[in-house]
């Protein structure tokens, strides 16, 4: 049985209440682009505006994993219009915005990057700039929006293929931080993606979204990832894989995530706490 948690439906007259507060105090630049997020939320690839109102309207969920691009992006899968994620926008969703580009060199993906360091190094940075283009081209406040590496699991006991892994991440995360500077995350298996390797590079995550299908929403136990990384909301969970809901008569397959960490756009959603920190 899924418990409800009620969400703000009043949306004009949050509205008015919030332009009355900015003409006030308006809020500094730097925080409009993510807030921090305790709630439940989904991802999709066959995700639509139908079907996202429907798993808005009195669910459980606050929050959307919103896929932006990427060269290894199912060929299948919803592919977002910039009117579209304003309809989300407006319906009250908050986003993980995901970018799918190559995959370690030793997976089976069509697109992988380099087993070179040197040169995966590059291409983690050509990722970033890539994703940055894809949220100016969503007329994003880019100044500190999160973005999340889909990063699929692989054999990190492959000593070449994780430290081309890790190599790949520093340079999405230094290029990220250049001005005007994104929060850099990264998604994948909490084991089989490495994740906690990358908490011994050069330029570490700012956050992470690790896959810990235990069933378990608390973001504050991740398999593989010890308690104290990432420890300052610093952290989203998938902690359910692939199955079908139904809500207002509608099914989609979905994964269920629980965040404790940077969502776009702000402000803070830290109230009515579901069991996620």
């Amino acid at each position: 049985m899924h418990h409800r948690v009620r969400k703000p439906r009043r949306l004009a007259a949050a509205a008015a209440v919030l332009a009355a507060l900015a003409s006030v105090s308006p809020a500094p630049p730097a925080l409009a682009s993510y807030g921090n997020s305790i709630h439940m939320g989904w991802d999709a690839c066959a995700a639509s505006i139908a079907k996202a109102q429907a798993f808005w309207t009195d669910t459980p969920y606050w929050n959307m994993g919103l896929y932006l691009g990427g060269s290894a992006y199912g060929s299948g899968c919803k592919r977002w219009t910039s009117s579209e994620v304003s309809q989300l926008r407006s319906m009250g969703y908050k986003f993980l915005p995901l970018w799918v580009g190559p995959q370690a060199p030793c997976t089976g993906f069509g697109s992988r990057f380099s087993s070179d360091t040197a040169t995966a190094y590059s291409q983690g940075r050509t990722e970033a700039r890539s994703v940055y283009n894809a949220m100016v081209a969503l007329s994003w406040d880019t100044l500190n929006a999160p973005a999340i590496y889909d990063l699929e699991g692989f054999d990190t006991t492959n000593a070449g293929c994780l430290n081309a892994a890790k190599s790949f991440i520093d340079g999405w995360v230094y290029q990220l931080h250049v001005a005007p500077a994104q929060k850099a995350g990264v998604y994948g298996s909490s084991c089989a993606s490495g994740l906690n390797s990358y908490a011994g590079i050069a330029n570490v995550p700012d956050f992470i979204h690790g896959a810990n299908w235990s069933g378990v929403k608390s973001t504050s136990t991740i398999a593989c990832i010890p308690s104290g990384n990432w420890t300052q909301r610093q952290r989203h969970k998938q902690y359910q894989g692939g199955h079908n809901e139904t809500w207002n008569g509608v099914t989609m397959n979905v994964d269920s995530d629980c965040s404790n960490g940077p969502v776009y756009p702000a402000p803070d959603a830290l109230t009515s706490p579901q069991g996620c920190e």
